[in-house]
């Protein structure tokens, strides 16, 4: 009975979240196809492209645009793309370039609503990965910095409350030179993308909570190490 309340919950999400980038990310779009967005959420902004969104609380809804260059917009504007979909070593995007005379990014205006990131968890992420590419996230846990050099200016977490659980941090936008060993996060906020064959979360500036994990030497519970911040 658990099993079949939890299938309905998936595919009422699955039908409020249905639009073009849904179906890009859930395999109706063959790679090659002409993709439209209109009044797409611009969620991160880099130097060659955007991040985008067509409803930033869901799964399979975010998707990397490439421009090429600077796309001119900021976080939170809305745009309208028409871009060719292809996988880019792994990646989901949408080359407006590659679209040809057909290929736009246009900036339609302000997002009116609010920007709100979709709560995740670790466990979350790492159970299903794909599902969260490009997406716009709000990790809200325990975590503690286990690695702060991983390697190209990436670093690793452990979940407080899943030791076996880890995540990957990028610097697209984080100061990486900042972190430390033993490192304590409440939340963090940010894109979760994928590169060089590893799925991982670029937070934005100032989007990390770190707290001070120091806690007395002594038996606590994790329940009791979270009232130390309230």
């Amino acid at each position: 009975m658990r099993k079949l309340v939890i299938a309905l919950v998936v595919l009422s999400a699955a039908a409020a979240f249905a639009g073009p980038i849904y179906d890009v990310q859930t395999g109706v779009y063959t790679v090659g196809d002409l993709v439209v967005l209109n009044d797409a959420i611009v969620t991160g902004v880099v130097y060659n492209g955007v991040f985008v969104s067509e409803d930033v609380t869901g799964p399979y809804t975010g998707v990397w645009v490439y421009t090429g260059g600077d796309p001119g917009v900021a976080q939170g504007d809305l745009v309208d793309v028409c871009g060719e979909y292809k996988e880019y070593y792994g990646l989901t995007e949408l080359d407006v370039a590659a679209a040809g005379g057909d290929g736009y990014f246009t900036y339609v205006g302000p997002h009116m609503g609010t920007l709100t990131a979709a709560a995740v968890d670790i466990v979350t992420l790492n159970a299903d990965p794909e599902a969260w590419e490009c997406c716009f996230v709000h990790v809200c846990e325990g975590m503690v910095v286990t690695n702060a050099d991983y390697g190209y200016g990436m670093w690793e977490v452990q979940s407080y409350e899943n030791p076996s659980e880890y995540l990957l941090f990028d610097d697209y936008w984080y100061d990486q030179g900042t972190v430390q060993l033993g490192d304590c996060y409440t939340c963090a906020v940010g894109i979760f993308t994928y590169n060089y064959d590893e799925f991982k979360l670029n937070p934005f500036v100032d989007n990390i909570d770190v707290v001070d994990c120091s806690v007395p030497n002594e038996s606590m519970t994790f329940g009791d190490v979270k009232a130390l911040y309230r």
